[in-house]
C-alpha cells in the first residue's frame, strides 16, 4: 500500500493511492485508523509529507564510499532533525542562512508503526511500517565550529519527505540513486549499509526510543561526482 496524507480543498487528509485515485482513511494505521469509502482523484489533491515524526533520527557515513568510513567502523553517526524541518514533496526548500553551500542528499527512510525502546531483532520487524524517501538538506557550517551540525542541518525546509510511504517495500538488493535535476550525484546499494534494519534499530532503540510515526533516514550513498549545490 502506498500511504499518503494530503490536501484537498484546505483540509487535510490520510489516504492510499490506487493507480490515479486516492482512497481516504479515518487516521494513521499505527493510530488505529481504518479506510473510508470517499475518494479523490490524485490531480486533485496536493501531496503533503507522508507522516508527522516526532523526530528524524538521520543516520550519516552508513556507505561504502562516504566521507569518514574506515574498515574498523562498527557503528554510523546519529544526529536527529525535528519535526519543524520536515516538509513535503515539491515545497520549496528554502535557506535562512546567507551561505550558496547547500545541498540535497537522498537517502532510504523507514517509519515507525510501533514504540520501540530496547527493542529485539523480532520486535524491530514488527514495528517497521514502510519506506519513504528522504531528502536530507544541508548547508555548509557557517561558523566553523558547531560541532554537533544543528544549525547545518535542522534548518525549516531542511528535511523534504515522500511522496508516500510504501508499507509493502523491501529494500534488499535496491540500488539508491540521487539525482539533482538530471545529474546523477549518488549511487549506492541498500545491502551495502554498514547498519541497516533490522540490526541498525535494535542499536538505535538500545539508547533511544523510537515513537510510531517517527522516520529513521538511514544514511546517503557515496558521491559519482563533487557535491552539487542548489540554486534559487
Amino acid at each position: 500500500m502506498r500511504l499518503i496524507r494530503f490536501e484537498f480543498e484546505q483540509k487535510k487528509f490520510v489516504g492510499e493511492i490506487n493507480n490515479n485515485v486516492v482512497t481516504q482513511w479515518s487516521e494513521m494505521p499505527w493510530k488505529g485508523g481504518k479506510k473510508l469509502t470517499k475518494q479523490y482523484r490524485l490531480e486533485d489533491v496536493k501531496l503533503l509529507a507522508p507522516c508527522q515524526p516526532g523526530k528524524v533520527v538521520c543516520v550519516a557515513v552508513n556507505y561504502p564510499g562516504a566521507t569518514g568510513l574506515n574498515a574498523n567502523a562498527e557503528r554510523p553517526l546519529v544526529f536527529i532533525k525535528p519535526s519543524t524541518s520536515v516538509i513535503g514533496p515539491n515545497k520549496p526548500i528554502e535557506s535562512p542562512f546567507d551561505v550558496d553551500q547547500v545541498w540535497g542528499e537522498g537517502e532510504l527512510g523507514l517509519v515507525l508503526g510501533k514504540r520501540l525502546t530496547k527493542a529485539t531483532i523480532e520486535e524491530v520487524n514488527e514495528a517497521i511500517y514502510g519506506y519513504t524517501i528522504g531528502n536530507d538538506v544541508s548547508c555548509e557550517n557557517k561558523s566553523g565550529w558547531e560541532h554537533h551540525l544543528a544549525e547545518s542541518k535542522c534548518a525549516d525546509t531542511f528535511c523534504v519527505l515522500g511522496p508516500w510511504i510504501d508499507s509493502d517495500y523491501n529494500p534488499s538488493n535496491k540500488t539508491i540513486t540521487s539525482y539533482h535535476n538530471s545529474l546523477l550525484i549518488r549511487e549506492g546499494c541498500c545491502d551495502e549499509r554498514l547498519l541497516k534494519e533490522p540490526d541498525l534499530l535494535v542499536w538505535i532503540s538500545s539508547w533511544m526510543t523510537l515513537e510510531p510515526g517517527d522516520v529513521v533516514l538511514t544514511g546517503a550513498p557515496s558521491r559519482v561526482r563533487d557535491r552539487v549545490y542548489f540554486k534559487d
